[in-house]
């Protein structure tokens, strides 16, 4: 008896889906100039609720994953997820630190391997397979149990399109929103809502703006430079804005358009609840050009 396998690998891309493209490419300034040092932030502050409610979630937040992946296979599926990846150890649940922009990803291989059966009559081969699935989910994009379960939902049922349609050339097709549908039906107590696309809000660490268009960059880490870098789209400077600077690193003091931003943030977001921070940071900018000109 001889075992012959082979594989065939799927996962979700909603990595362009999921999020508009923060980035514009950024031009350089002519010429180089040293690297100078980060000048010193001011840590936003946190109040101590928040920080005991994000330690809570970070505490609990894979045994909440496991829980509702049970639930979705058990009241979506009727236990078949479960049942397809029993011999592989059942749906993983990996958390991940590469996917900043994008929520959740959904993995999956099916392996066949066939076994040769000798008798009486002749050699017959019989056909098995094996699935193999997990469900990444991004760390920094990923901040609460809402938005946790929400991702959950949403990669289950790709994991049901791939295993149970055994669609896998249109991962958000008629299938899938059938499936997006019975989710968000049976768990809407819950708060679950599952659509085509991911649209969370990242918090991310650093932003920079542009003072002439308004245009933000956005950044876990603090890799952009005002001094080296200017806006992809107008080509004019870069000023932070998220974490506000104490102190402008060559004359020790905010810069004019930082003290502007600060004081009009207020005065633009009570005029204008409800719009994004975005177009907030244009309204400013604007504002900005009208008094320079």
């Amino acid at each position: 008896m001889a075992n012959t396998k082979a594989s065939i690998s799927y996962y979700d891309s909603d990595d362009d889906d999921d999020l508009p493209t923060l980035d514009v490419l950024l031009a350089r300034l002519p010429g180089r100039t040293p690297q100078l040092q980060p000048s010193r932030s001011k840590t936003s502050k946190i109040t101590s609720a928040k920080k005991q409610t994000k330690k809570l979630f970070e505490a609990k937040k894979t045994q909440l994953a496991t829980d509702f992946l049970r639930q979705l296979d058990s009241r979506i599926t009727h236990g078949k997820i479960g049942e397809l990846t029993e011999s592989t150890g059942g749906v993983k649940i990996v958390w991940s630190n590469t996917l900043k922009t994008t929520a959740g990803r959904a993995n999956w291989k099916r392996e066949a391997i066939i076994t040769k059966q000798t008798a009486d009559s002749g050699t017959a081969g019989v056909k098995q397979y094996r699935h193999h699935s997990s469900i990444e989910l991004s760390e920094k994009v990923i901040d609460d149990e809402l938005r946790l379960l929400n991702v959950i939902a949403h990669e289950f049922c790709h994991l049901a399109n791939f295993m149970i349609n055994g669609i896998t050339d249109n991962p958000h097709g008629k299938e899938f929103k059938a499936w997006a549908v019975k989710c968000s039906q049976v768990f809407a107590s819950q708060g679950i809502r599952v659509t085509t696309k991911h649209s969370y809000e990242i918090d991310f660490k650093y932003v920079w703006a542009c003072t002439a268009c308004g245009c933000e960059y956005k950044r876990h880490s603090k890799s952009i430079d005002p001094k080296r870098h200017r806006c992809g789209a107008c080509k004019a400077t870069l000023e932070q804005t998220k974490p506000t600077p104490r102190q402008n690193p060559s004359t020790g003091q905010l810069s004019g358009y930082q003290l502007f931003v600060k004081e009009q943030m207020k005065v633009v977001k009570s005029e204008h609840p409800t719009i994004p921070q975005k177009e907030i940071m244009g309204m400013i900018a604007e504002k900005w050009a009208k008094a320079k000109s």
